[in-house]
């Protein structure tokens, strides 16, 4: 495969380029960041999650 201009993922880390927010579970308590839209628990795969600072 072929690439231009610093690899596959360009010259940023992707660390530097995707920023996830923080939530916490209101089933299981469980907190986890996330990149999505609409999040899902990565303990229970409950989507009744808040964004947390």
């Amino acid at each position: 495969m072929c690439t231009v201009g610093g690899g596959p993922t360009g010259d940023l880390n992707f660390d530097e380029r995707v920023k996830g927010k923080n939530y916490r579970c209101k089933d299981c308590g469980e907190k986890f960041e996330s990149v999505s839209r609409k999040p899902i628990c990565s303990s229970c795969q409950s989507d009744n999650v808040t964004e947390i600072c």
